[in-house]
């Protein structure tokens, strides 16, 4: 058995929970010293307190552990459990009656760092920063609280890494084998170096690259992504042995799911959902794919684990085996691979005024979010879900004398939500960021006059991020927590969900009721409200559900796809943040099934309760073309309106790819859809008389992994729910 197949059976197996305990509930509440370094000593309290654990044949090592293990009769631990103010309290009763509330749990996630920034300046580099800043004398109590906290937080990492560094020392002087007592002589050697000082190897600087992440997760608990690694770790490659590196690679992916027995309380096992991007371009233009790259590529087919997923950006100046290197992966089952077009995406990005440099540097967030590592942080001023909104429309009117008229007052409708959100969101960060310029007064003034929330869509000074906004550009620059926003691009993004319900139930009315006229409108409305009831019902929403639909390259539909979506994004482009970002727009819609579960039936035929589709999928059972036709259709929206996200899924059955040359079959349909202007793609390759199988006999099908939206799963591991509903996308 290699180590990297034991380390998958360790990794699958939980064996990390043997060092796992429950972490006593300690409070810093009462510590004389503000709420940012309170936060940071209940984060340094977990660092100095938290058992370590290196388990055998580890190259890579650490991870968290402050929860107790399972006792064999349980179903798994909540993932939220794993958040800092669960066994740490450091929010007191005045900071309660002062803000109104308790908002420790707030905790904002969704952002992506530039993990470059520790392995450049190291840990020590980083405090001593804080430190000369600490020296200016204009700063205000907000700005010095928060340096100091970051001096607190990382002093704490620092210890977390020296005690990783003695664990691996006192292992090896009990090793028997010398071939694992000089293993373990490095991992406390490098440990050591690395706790204050910068990496020279390259195994240097994936221990401290992952513990760094291991800080964030242990800060926000989820959704911190890891960015660009490829382009991050490849100047650290230099004459390191391939298969070394190699194997450093495949310790790395594995060690990125080393927390499986932890439940969540959605997909019902471990999903963290965080996103390696790869591939693209590097700041200065040239080929950003480096021997890194393929090193990820191939550790993800030999380990086939659904995190973290690999978001890849193709651009016309990679070498071709980047791509035929994903292809293969694809095809063979590998779900948790994605493809972006770079060059139209980077465009896309310098055409809202971002620099070059920068737009060139783009990352993700999860799912398919676009952000800038480190630089910007996209997420969210608001979302519009334009289904429910046409439905809004219809329950109050159903007399349009024209399909004109109605797309017209659907565009006014969508377009007044979209500027009362943007209000809403500048009137809430302008009221955050007045606590960051120190003007305390107004804050609460805002607070108990106006009754403002404290936060701003989870950004809240009683839930302040020291470590991880250090590793941020312009926050130890400008004095000031990620959550003050100090980096310097200040875009923010906008969703539209519900997309392909929203176009095919246009199209259905257009053709029932305005050409055909089958129907008036208050009939079909009426008919949506009783979900079809009745054998009359049933007859509409089959010759509504026959209409045309999304994802068949017909124009017919797509027109009004275009029209609409396009004066979505344009719409957004009227507007900016109070701190003076762009509102970026992005065609976007997770969650399938809870989203649909809650929806009324809806004018294409869909009925009451049903799942949504993922984004710009075409609706289950409707992609009547092929994927062909599907991508197409997708490719008609002018790209330079999307610089956030713009899913389009697309299952394929996976006897399409079976046999010599279905890689080459799936690169070619993906660069003809990126040559026709196409942005984004998420395939799924599946059997689905494997899925129906593997409900009945889990056990045999444990590494099937499929795509849901942007994020993967072992299916067997799924809740009934989203098993049904990802079997349901191959009825075509």
């Amino acid at each position: 058995m290699t180590r990297t197949e034991f380390l998958k059976e360790q990794t699958l197996s939980g064996a990390n929970k043997c060092r796992r305990t429950p972490m006593p509930s300690v409070s810093v509440a009462d510590e004389p010293v503000s709420i940012a370094e309170r936060k940071a000593l209940g984060l340094k309290w977990i660092f100095d307190n938290m058992p370590v654990y290196i388990g055998p044949k580890e190259l890579i090592v650490g991870t968290k552990t402050f929860l107790a293990p399972l006792d064999g009769n349980e179903d798994g631990h909540d993932l939220f459990a794993y958040r800092l103010y669960n066994p740490v309290r450091y929010i007191n009763e005045n900071d309660i009656a002062l803000f109104g509330c308790d908002q420790s749990y707030s905790n904002k996630t969704h952002f992506t760092p530039d993990l470059s920034i520790i392995l450049s300046k190291g840990i020590d580099g980083i405090i001593n920063s804080a430190l000369e800043k600490e020296k200016d004398p204009s700063l205000k109590p907000v700005n010095r609280e928060f340096l100091s906290s970051v001096v607190i937080a990382y002093s704490g990492l620092k210890n977390l890494i020296l005690r990783f560094s003695r664990e691996a020392e006192q292992l090896a002087e009990k090793a028997n084998d010398p071939e694992e007592k000089n293993e373990l002589d490095e991992i406390s050697r490098i440990c050591k170096k690395i706790s204050g000082g910068v990496p020279d190897t390259f195994r240097e600087a994936v221990q401290l690259l992952w513990f760094a992440h291991l800080g964030t997760m242990i800060e926000s608990f989820q959704f911190i992504n890891y960015g660009r690694l490829d382009v991050i770790l490849g100047k650290y490659l230099k004459d390191t042995p391939r298969t070394e590196a190699q194997q450093i690679i495949d310790c790395l992916l594995l060690k990125m799911y080393d927390q499986v027995d932890v439940k969540d309380p959605y997909y019902g096992k471990y999903n963290a959902q965080l996103v390696v991007t790869l591939g693209g371009v590097l700041a200065n233009g040239e080929s950003a794919v480096n021997p890194v790259t393929m090193m990820f590529l191939d550790a993800a087919g030999r380990i086939r684990l659904p995190e973290p997923e690999l978001n890849l950006r193709v651009n016309s100046k990679n070498p071709p085996e980047f791509l035929e290197k994903a292809s293969e992966l694809t095809v063979n089952g590998c779900n948790f691979v994605s493809y972006y077009n770079d060059d139209l995406f980077v465009e896309s990005l310098i055409h809202i005024g971002l620099p070059a440099e920068d737009a060139r540097e783009y990352g993700f967030d999860l799912c398919q979010d676009i952000n800038i590592p480190g630089k910007g942080d996209f997420w969210i001023v608001s979302e519009v879900s334009l289904v429910r909104v046409l439905m809004g429309i219809l329950e109050k009117r159903t007399d349009f004398s024209s399909f004109d008229e109605l797309i017209s007052t659907l565009k006014s409708e969508i377009a007044h939500r979209i500027k009362m959100a943007v209000e809403r969101f500048n009137t809430a960060q302008k009221h955050v960021l007045t606590y960051g310029r120190g003007d305390y007064d107004e804050y609460f003034d805002g607070i108990k006059n106006r009754q403002l929330p404290p936060d701003r869509g989870g950004n809240s000074p009683m839930a302040p991020l020291p470590y991880l906004s250090a590793l941020y550009h312009g926050c130890i620059e400008n004095a000031l927590d990620v959550i003050y926003e100090p980096y310097p691009i200040k875009e923010k993004g906008f969703i539209f969900g519900t997309d392909t319900e929203c176009v095919n139930s246009l199209a259905a009315i257009k053709k029932a009721v305005f050409d055909d006229k089958k129907y008036t409108l208050a009939e079909v409305y009426s008919a949506c409200k009783s979900d079809y009831a009745g054998a009359d019902g049933e007859v509409m929403r089959n010759i509504l559900w026959n209409s045309p639909k999304w994802g068949n390259d017909d124009d017919y539909v797509d027109g009004i796809a275009k029209d609409l979506f396009e004066f979505c994004l344009t719409e957004c482009e009227k507007y900016t943040t109070y701190a003076g970002g762009r509102v970026l727009g992005g065609i976007h819609q997770p969650h399938p099934v809870p989203t649909g579960s809650g929806l009324m039936a809806t004018p294409e035929g869909r009925k009451a309760g049903m799942p949504v589709t993922v984004t710009l999928t075409p609706e289950n059972g409707t992609m009547k073309n092929g994927p062909t036709a599907a991508l197409r259709s997708a490719s008609k929206v002018d790209h330079m309106l999307v610089q956030w996200n713009y899913c389009v899924m697309v299952n394929y059955f996976a006897s399409v790819f079976k046999g010599n040359g279905g890689s080459e079959i799936f690169r070619k349909l993906l660069t003809a859809y990126f040559a026709d202007g196409g942005l984004q793609h998420q395939p799924n390759v599946l059997d689905v008389e494997a899925l129906k199988k593997a409900q009945k006999e889990p056990e045999k099908y444990k590494d099937l992994i499929v795509r849901m939206w942007g994020v993967s799963a072992h299916f067997v591991d799924l809740p009934r729910a989203l098993q049904d509903e990802m079997i349901a996308r191959f009825s075509y």
